[in-house]
């Protein structure tokens, strides 16, 4: 009686220990699973790659913001833009803003649209100019006529003699563009320059004697200049 308890005490000792083997057993493949697990989440994190940008460089660090603009698209030379130039242009304009959005560091698509934009800019800004100089020289032929009245025509002639006699074409053109072809001042100036021409009137003066033609003239028009 005494061997069968002792054996069946035995037999209930074994049983504990094979549950405590396949705890254990249990628990070392929990710990390899574990460490599988840790094995692949170091795995993963090696395959992440590197940051396109970890931090903006310093300041001072020109080797630094060249690399980070080369990464962002820049050129290798100001000539890689190969910005738009307007028709009739040299393109000497495009040619230094090329250097200038180099040296700040832009790609191709930031250099282009900046570009087209300008030239959208400079085109309407040439239209309102023109378009201002018209309106300055409608305007000032208006007071031209009202300033004038009846002798607008006759004036008128005076001044195209004296304008065909002493200025240049060049001159001319000058006023034409800067909106100053009917400008008050200059007109009247060559209306009173006209009507000298057309008196034929030498100005002597008591001491001298006669003046040539221009010289006459100039006396005229700035009598305190010698």
């Amino acid at each position: 009686m005494s061997l069968d308890a002792t054996t069946t005490d035995a037999g209930v000792d074994t049983s504990q220990q094979t549950d405590t083997t396949t705890q254990t057993a249990t628990t070392q493949s929990l710990l390899g699973g574990d460490n599988q697990a840790t094995t692949q989440q170091q795995t993963q994190t090696a395959a992440v790659p590197e940051p396109f940008l970890k931090e903006l460089p310093g300041a001072d660090d020109k080797e630094g913001w060249s690399s980070l603009y080369a990464k962002l698209g820049r050129p290798e030379s100001a000539d890689g833009y190969e910005l738009p130039v307007p028709e009739g242009d040299t393109g000497e304009f495009a040619k230094t803003a090329s250097k200038w959005m180099h040296e700040a560091g832009l790609n191709k698509q930031q250099a282009q649209a900046i570009s087209s934009k300008w030239n959208e800019f400079q085109t309407v800004q040439a239209q309102a100019h023109q378009e201002a100089i018209q309106k300055q020289a409608e305007t000032d032929m208006a007071a031209m006529k009202q300033q004038w009245g009846a002798d607008f025509d006759a004036n008128s002639a005076v001044v195209r003699s004296a304008v065909n006699t002493f200025a240049p074409p060049e001159f001319v053109e000058m006023l034409t563009n800067s909106g100053l072809i009917n400008n008050p001042v200059i007109t009247n100036m060559f209306l009173k320059i006209g009507k000298a021409i057309g008196e034929d009137k030498a100005v002597e003066s008591p001491k001298s004697p006669s003046l040539s033609g221009e010289q006459s003239l100039a006396n005229v028009l700035w009598p305190g200049m010698s």
